[in-house]
């Protein structure tokens, strides 16, 4: 056969067959663009198409045309429609002669050839040729050669997506192994569920991927993982137990993709951006783990059965790493628990404190087993209850709804009776809880109770629990059994070291008493004088050396008037100023006995606060209400705490504003002489049993010393009173003879006094003011009427006081004195201030007297009131002893205590000089250029023959104020009630 010899068709094909890639291992798109080319020149036609019905390429077309060729789109689709409908080869002569072509032909004659192209009997698509060149038309044996082209095109394109499936299956298995080493490179859970994540969305190239953990305590789903722009949301989503894909992947452990999710049943509204999802179960074993899930918001995404296959492996691996991860865990938290009973061991042996141990073993038991709330309950011999000791946990939790419990009763009683542990599944409804309605308001579930036990004797409870279901492991009971037995240790040796500590303490505190009481002791031997001995027992009891308390105060009983009165206090007023007088104290460094030396040679300046708290105290022997009298009378010392079961008086002890403090009696020959109160205000330290028996044994020395003190002031004062009666007697007989002298020329000089202030007084009538004569008559006349006032006042004082009694309203002798001053007032600007008590009782009164001595005291006044000022009258009621500026109290006829009215006279006039306001009362003692020195000795005469007294409150500076004490009678009292 020669090169000119025409080829058959079966030549043809093979030539092209031979010259053609379609065996070559090309890419499917190569393949699918060469096939018309290659088509078209093999039965030179001017167009070819090539049509892929595949779901990959369904409807994609492969176009080859040779310049100039006309236009057969239109028809194209008509014939591979035809041609897929007969499955043959189609042969049309002319397309226009075709009716099922004929609309769609061109408008010349144009052959075609069509054949369908299939492997295995699968239909992949069509291959069609128009108009072949030189306008010869296609025959049978293109239509055979077309045949034959199209079985070898069907070949090359399953071929190439073999090879391409093999390359992808091959990338696939490739990045499967990489997220698999990258998630099991890693131990940590949180860092495994990020890279199982991470995996899944590089496998399934999706927008977002999760993975959810199986939490089979509580039957539900809870976040493990996420990646995506959703991720941030998910995090703090609560998952449903019953509704969601993710839900029923979990409850029936089956693989689901949904195409389209809102169409699904499992849509939740959550989500309404979802377009196609797909989920798998995550199980080791029969073991469900958590659920892995991916889905799209992509419009046309979907999900295919090679992407379920991959995610499938890679949850089997993540099942692997994920249980690798927990058993990694629970290999921590034994080693954990280890070290914490080590710790445990090593802080036993190395503490004192058992209150270090009990806050360790708790704390360590909370953060170990994941608890919300650790407590350990134990046994107080005094009491022989269980107490919460310590309390670990929860913040809400710490608080414990019951403080204590008796053994045997309840769970936690029964636990310690028994030694047993005992565990809750639902404290809430546990009906031997005793703490369930609690549990039910903070959320408790699971409790578990373990005894703290030595040999057979329990010493306390250790009770842990859970706010969430999970139930306690056994290995978490033993963890609990041996955190028990370290505490059991720790108490049984804390009791002996106690024991031994106990028996020291109490031998040195011996030591220390006798020391104390010994410097103490020694220094009130050294004085007799009574303050300078209240202020050596109140420097024992405050000084760091002695004692040590912040503040005391002394009160002694006073017979006479039946009181117990306030007599000395020492301590700070402040924080800050005990804070600087521990700091001088503790730089100094000083023995007790230099301190109280030098504080006996100084005393407290007397206007220090607490001093002046101290002596403020003025409480009735007859007020039972008090609890410092309640001292005297039961003599026996007190402890009082704030809200505590000893009432506390308001006005008395309520004054000391602290929250805990402590009186003890001073007793002397079988008597209270009064009471020693003392407290921490400023370092809040408690005081305790020992300190006050240690302060009882004190005050029994300090009370026979302070009454050997009184004894003595008793004796001293008993002579200087002596010495004073002898004094006034020699005074009285001298005035006596003086008196008598004085009346005498008293009478002897009257007579012409009157005749020389009758002359004079009409030599000033007649006289002009101006003219010398009757100036000098004035000068007279004045000084006869400063003559006569002295005879007067004189006369007074000589004679014997003889009063007319009557039944007296002490205002309206008050009003009668105002009168002869009316205009002295408004000349000297001088404003009347009144303050009456209505109604008054009747007085039997001298009204002549009363009304000279109220005439001597508003005068005096307003001589010290020259240019102005404010005079003050007052009256009331007041009972007790006279002499006294207390308040007064309301009317009881049933009180032994005698009643007054007393009249106050007072003025701004700037006050007596201190130095001489003791001396204002002698007779002619006057700083007046023109006084006689006898008002105010009258005044106080008068008032003493009334049965009453005069009171001076000398203000330097600020004025005076004269008090008038009258007695009112027992009929008059009983008319006032």
């Amino acid at each position: 056969m020669t090169d000119m010899d025409p080829l058959s068709p079966q030549d043809l094909v093979r030539r092209h067959l031979t010259a053609s890639p379609f065996g070559s291992p090309l890419e499917l798109q190569q393949i699918l663009a060469m096939i018309p080319r290659l088509s078209a020149n093999a039965l030179h036609a001017r167009s070819a198409v090539l049509r892929l019905a595949d779901n990959e390429h369904d409807g994609q077309r492969f176009v080859f045309v040779v310049e100039g060729a006309d236009d057969f789109s239109a028809v194209e689709p008509l014939l591979s429609a035809m041609t897929r409908r007969e499955m043959v080869p189609v042969l049309v002569p002319d397309l226009r002669s075709e009716p099922q072509l004929a609309a769609a032909a061109p408008a010349r004659p144009a052959a075609a050839v069509a054949a369908p192209l299939l492997q295995h009997g699968s239909f992949l698509g069509t291959l069609c040729l128009f108009d072949r060149e030189r306008g010869v038309g296609f025959d049978e044996e293109d239509v055979t050669l077309l045949a034959t082209l199209a079985t070898e095109a069907g070949i090359a394109i399953e071929n190439a997506r073999l090879f391409r499936e093999a390359a992808a299956r091959a990338a696939e298995l490739g990045a499967l192994r990489e997220v698999g080493e990258a998630i099991t490179g890693r131990l940590e859970l949180p860092a495994v569920l990020e890279a199982i994540v991470a995996g899944a969305m590089r496998l399934l190239r999706s927008q977002y991927t999760q993975i959810l953990l199986w939490a089979a305590p509580q039957e539900r789903l809870v976040y493990g993982a996420a990646l995506g722009p959703e991720a941030d949301r998910v995090r703090s989503y609560a998952y449903s137990a019953e509704r969601g894909i993710n839900v029923a992947v979990a409850r029936t452990r089956q693989s689901m993709v949904l195409d389209d999710y809102q169409a699904s049943p499992y849509a939740l509204p959550e989500f309404p951006d979802v377009v196609a999802t797909i989920t798998t179960p995550v199980l080791f074993g029969n073991r469900l783990l958590g659920v892995l899930h991916s889905h799209t918001t992509q419009p046309g995404k979907r999900f295919t059965g090679d992407d379920l296959h991959l995610l499938e492996m890679l949850a089997t691996q993540a099942a692997i790493a994920i249980e690798n991860a927990r058993l990694y865990a629970e290999a921590g938290i034994r080693a954990a628990r280890l070290r914490a009973l080590g710790e445990l061991s090593r802080t036993i042996a190395a503490a004192l404190d058992l209150q270090q141990v009990f806050d360790f073993a708790v704390k360590a038991a909370v953060d170990l087993l994941d608890l919300a709330v650790a407590r350990l309950w134990l046994l107080q011999e005094t009491t022989g209850l269980l107490t919460v000791q310590v309390s670990a946990g929860d913040p809400d939790l710490l608080a414990s709804p019951r403080q204590s419990i008796a053994p045997g009763e309840g769970i936690t009683g029964r636990v310690f009776s028994r030694q047993e542990i005992a565990v809750l599944a639902d404290a809430a409804r546990e009906p031997g809880f005793a703490e369930r309605e609690w549990a039910a308001q903070v959320g408790l579930q699971t409790v578990a109770m373990v005894p703290v036990c030595v040999g057979e004797r329990a010493l306390a409870v250790l009770s842990v629990g859970r706010r969430s279901r999970r139930a306690f492991h056994p290995d978490e009971l033993e963890v609990l059994t041996s955190f028990a037995q370290h505490v059991a240790i720790a108490i049984e040796n804390a009791r002996l070291f106690r024991d031994r500590e106990r028996l020291a303490t109490e031998e040195l505190l011996r030591l220390r008493k006798i020391s104390v009481l010994n410097e103490i002791g020694s220094a009130m031997q050294g004085t007799m004088q009574l303050d300078a001995l209240l202020q050596v027992i109140l420097t024992g009891v405050t000084y760091g050396g002695g004692l040590g308390f912040n503040r005391a105060l002394l009160l002694l009983v006073d017979d006479a008037r039946q009181v117990l009165r306030g007599r000395m206090g020492v301590g700070p007023a402040s924080g800050e100023e005990a804070a600087v007088i521990w700091d001088d104290l503790t730089r100094q460094s000083r023995p007790l006995r230099e301190i109280v030396a030098e504080r006996a040679a100084n005393p407290l300046p007397a206007n220090a606060l607490f001093d002046q708290l101290a002596r403020s105290f003025r409480i009735p022997l007859a007020d039972g209400t008090s609890l410092f009298v309640r001292t005297v009378r039961e003599a026996r010392p007190f402890r009082v705490r704030r809200g505590g079961d000893v009432p506390v008086h308001p006005a008395h002890e309520g004054r000391l504003d602290v929250d805990e403090f402590a009186c003890v009696p001073l007793s002397a020959k079988g008597k209270v002489v009064g009471v020693l109160v003392v407290d921490n205000k400023f370092n809040g330290i408690p005081i305790g049993d020992e300190d006050l028996e240690f302060l009882s044994v004190f005050a029994t020395h300090a009370g026979l010393a302070i009454e050997n003190a009184q004894v003595l002031t008793w004796l001293e004062q008993a002579n200087r009173d002596l010495q004073r009666s002898h004094h006034q007697l020699l005074q009285q007989e001298r005035l006596a003879a003086l008196g008598e002298m004085a009346a005498h020329v008293v009478h002897e000089i009257r007579n012409p006094l009157v005749a020389i202030g009758g002359f004079a007084r009409r030599l000033v009538q007649r006289l002009g003011p101006r003219e010398p004569e009757g100036q000098y008559a004035q000068i007279i006349a004045r000084e006869v009427d400063r003559l006569e006032r002295i005879a007067r006042d004189v006369r007074g004082l000589s004679r014997e006081s003889h009063l007319t009694l009557e039944d007296s309203d002490l205002h309206l002798i008050l009003q009668d004195c105002l009168v002869l001053f009316a205009e002295k007032l408004a000349s000297q600007g001088v404003h009347l201030r009144l303050d009456l008590m209505e109604p008054l009782p009747t007085l039997r009164l001298d009204r002549g007297q009363v009304k000279q001595a109220i005439v001597n005291l508003v005068a005096n006044a307003l001589e010290a009131m020259p240019r102005g000022g404010t005079l003050s009258l007052a009256s009331t009621e007041r009972r007790g002893e006279p002499g006294r500026s207390g308040s007064s109290e309301p009317l009881r006829p049933d009180t032994p205590q005698p009643l007054w009215v007393v009249l106050s006279v007072g003025d701004t006039g700037g006050g007596i000089p201190a130095d001489i306001a003791s001396a204002v009362f002698d007779a002619f003692y006057t700083t007046k250029e023109t006084g006689t020195g006898l008002g105010l000795a009258l005044v106080r005469r008068i008032a003493l023959a009334h049965g009453g007294q005069i009171e001076l409150d000398n203000r330097p500076g600020e004025g005076a104020t004269f008090r008038l004490w009258f007695p009112v009678t027992e009929s008059r009292v009983a008319t006032a009630s």
